[in-house]
């Protein structure tokens, strides 16, 4: 898999030129980034929904926690 293909997954769609003209070393830097955040976006909205648990009632916690599926 070639790096624009690593970015191409990542952003979902084809690589702008602007972007396919970086050098090597910069669009892998960018598609580690990307990764690195989407990771980090991932972990802090799992955080966020188990603490949002903390606002409901503790007899509809499991009932909350199967109907968004965590």
């Amino acid at each position: 898999m070639t790096d624009s293909d690593d970015l191409i997954s990542i952003l979902k769609h084809a690589v702008p030129e602007s972007i396919s003209a970086l050098p090597q070393a910069d669009r892998d830097d960018l598609a580690r980034l990307i990764a690195q955040a989407a990771q980090s976006r991932v972990e802090q909205l799992t955080t966020d929904a188990f603490g949002a648990l903390d606002n409901v009632p503790g007899f509809l916690r499991g009932a909350v926690r199967r109907a968004v599926g965590l």
